[in-house]
């Protein structure tokens, strides 16, 4: 298989597989009301429901509405509705007297359960709806939410709720009848529950702990990988992960049970209100994403296109706060949370690439962010009511999913970029090492006494020989000593003029014995200190030398396919380079030389040998490194 049809295999699995398992729950719900615990109301009226064993019954399907009326509040009696309307759905979706409802206003709900079986007390609550709602069974208030008054005290944010005591006898009917006071939205647009008492409250309090665990575990995250971006300084590519978080925490405090809680950091500010802003982290969180998978899994998504997202998710974003009357309904946040669709269609095609491209990490990237967009789907919709059921804890554990299967991939990289550090210590050690034994191995006290023996016998016989000779030995001690701190390339022309300096000296003591040639065609490049030097020594000592007449040798430097070449060449006795040598102080030298060349610049050094022809080695330094501006070269 191709990779271009690995690619195109991955992409159509991937996002076939995250819109279905988005879109099956609203469709499903739509399809049938009950299969997530639905109780559909038929034309106002609910005939028979158990309650028992902690379950929930929701109350959608068909009640009576009564538009800019509290039926109970107001104590009107005998009073018909207005139309039925279905339930969960805003009312902005139906007409009276052939006008269009708008957002804002007031409207009760009414409906009749006929012979509940139940043992315990039970509540019908309306969990986060938008505007101010009051439920009443059998004209006694049983829940009430943000805005009203219960025993003289206002519940700015809170919620309030009370049991109603079953009725054992057969074929008694409970009249329900829920109030609404919006601002800005309009009505019921989530699903009124029915559940025992004692369930409703264990289950509240068990969903804040919940959701403020989430938190806390989320948080916990957002410091671990703060503090460790901060130990490997890349706040760039980590630091969208911790607004990620930050988002997510955000949102958390503010949407469902959340802000029963957290109502008073925000100042109470109207839960119609805090209800766009659920929209709102819903594009930070995306954009989030895109940003940090973009940045960590290196998808290489251009500029331009993340400007253009960006633009239109702000524009997304902010849109219902200038547009209440026209925004403020289901449809139309429908609409406007559809927009992130675009960037997961993005996402999952750069994610197949990643993947067929085999880059690490890729597959799970890929995985997370498709449940992730598929857990947003769902919440999208389950907040605009179009499911019959709460699965509002879907969109949290997914959010949780991800960004845990993030921190884990930080935190592998983080480990082996801690690894690779100590590495690169171990070797920088080494190196020094290898330097300080190099150099060591240069000043041997053979060499120096014979250099000042040459010296010696110069000053009576050529005193301005000997004085030349004195200053090009002086100037190689200090390369040589200069080395023991140099952790870096030279230029080329520094380390020939060092090998011009030993081979100066050497001449003088083999005369007409030792001949050099230089072929010098390139030398725009930088070198390892201390690295032709010992090779061109070894050509002296161990292969002129070694020939009763002597010999030459050439050291050249030229350009070869962008490379950088370097080749010392002589043509005395040569050696077997497969036999095992027993002289190991030079050949010591000649292997720390070629690791010094591997670790800094990444070169080749090739030996060729004839026994009785001479030897040849060359150093090929690549062209990235030969030319590399953190060297200094051009």
């Amino acid at each position: 298989m191709s990779k271009k049809t690995k690619r195109f295999f991955i992409f159509a699995v991937a996002v076939l597989l995250t819109f279905v398992a988005g879109f099956i729950l609203p469709w499903l719900s739509q399809l049938s009301p009950g299969f997530l615990g639905g109780a559909p109301v038929v034309d106002g009226v609910l005939d028979g429901v158990v309650v028992e064993g902690g379950k929930d019954i929701y109350l959608s399907g068909e009640w009576q509405f009564f538009k800019g009326e509290h039926i109970i509040s107001q104590n009107l009696e005998n009073i018909e509705p207005d139309s039925y309307v279905k339930v969960p759905s805003p009312w902005t979706e139906y007409e009276l007297d052939g006008h269009k409802l708008n957002n804002g206003g007031s409207a009760s709900y009414r409906a009749y359960i006929k012979n509940i079986d139940t043992k315990e007390p039970f509540v019908v609550t309306v969990p986060n709806v938008p505007g101010q709602c009051k439920v009443f069974v059998d004209g006694e208030c049983v829940f009430l939410n943000r805005g009203f008054y219960a025993d003289s005290v206002t519940l700015t944010a809170g919620t309030y709720s009370q049991p109603v005591a079953p009725d054992f006898e057969d074929n008694v009917t409970h009249e329900i009848v829920i109030e609404m006071t919006c601002e800005y939205s309009s009505g019921l647009t989530t699903i009124p529950v029915l559940s025992e008492y004692e369930h409703f409250q264990s289950n509240t309090m068990t969903n804040l702990a919940l959701r403020y665990l989430l938190v806390g575990i989320v948080l916990f995250f957002a410091l671990a990988v703060l503090l460790f971006t901060i130990m490997r300084k890349d706040m760039n590519i980590q630091i969208w992960l911790v607004v990620l978080c930050v988002a997510f925490i955000f949102r958390m405090l503010i949407s469902n049970t959340g802000y029963l809680a957290s109502y008073r950091l925000f100042g109470g500010i109207n839960y119609e209100i805090m209800v766009s802003l659920v929209f709102v982290s819903t594009y930070i969180i995306k954009l989030s994403m895109m940003m940090h998978l973009n940045n960590t899994a290196r998808l290489n998504i251009k500029q331009n296109t993340i400007v253009f997202i960006s633009a239109l998710f702000l524009i997304c974003a902010f849109v219902p706060y200038f547009l209440y009357d026209y925004i403020y309904v289901a449809d139309a946040y429908i609409w406007l949370q559809s927009v992130p669709y675009i960037l997961d269609i993005v996402m999952i095609y750069k994610l197949s690439e990643a993947i067929a491209e085999k880059k690490r990490f890729s597959a799970v990237h890929l995985v997370a962010y498709c449940i992730t967009a598929a857990a947003i789907i769902i919440d999208n919709y389950f907040i605009n009511g179009y499911i019959s059921g709460t699965v509002s804890w879907v969109m949290p554990t997914a959010c949780v999913v991800f960004i845990s299967c993030m921190v884990l991939v930080h935190f592998v990289e983080t480990i082996e970029a801690f690894s690779k550090a100590k590495e690169a210590a171990r070797l920088s050690r080494e190196l020094s090492d290898i330097n300080m034994t190099l150099m060591l191995s240069q000043i041997q006290p053979h060499f120096l006494y014979n250099a000042l023996n040459t010296i010696k016998y110069l000053t009576k016989k050529d005193p301005k020989t000997a004085e030349t000779a004195i200053v090009k030995f002086s100037n190689y001690l200090r390369a040589n000593m200069d080395s023991l701190t140099q952790k870096e390339p030279i230029p080329f022309e520094n380390e020939l003029e060092h090998v011009k300096n030993y081979i100066s000296i050497e001449m003088l003591r083999f005369a007409d014995r030792l001949s050099v040639e230089y072929d010098i065609s390139f030398s725009d490049f930088k070198i390892p200190p201390l690295t032709v030097q010992p090779i061109a020594e070894n050509a002296i000592k161990h292969g002129v030398n070694q020939r009763p007449e002597g010999g030459t040798v050439k050291i050249s430097a030229y350009e070869e396919g962008g490379n950088a070449i370097v080749v010392v060449e002589d043509n005395g006795v040569g050696f077997d380079i497969n036999q095992k040598h027993t002289d190991n102080r030079s050949h010591v030298g000649i292997k720390n030389i070629i690791v010094r060349l591997k670790e800094m610049m990444n070169a080749e050094v090739k030996i060729e040998s004839v026994i009785g022809e001479g030897t040849k080695v060359t150093i090929i330094i690549p062209k990235e490194e030969a030319y590399n501006e953190n060297n200094g070269s051009r």
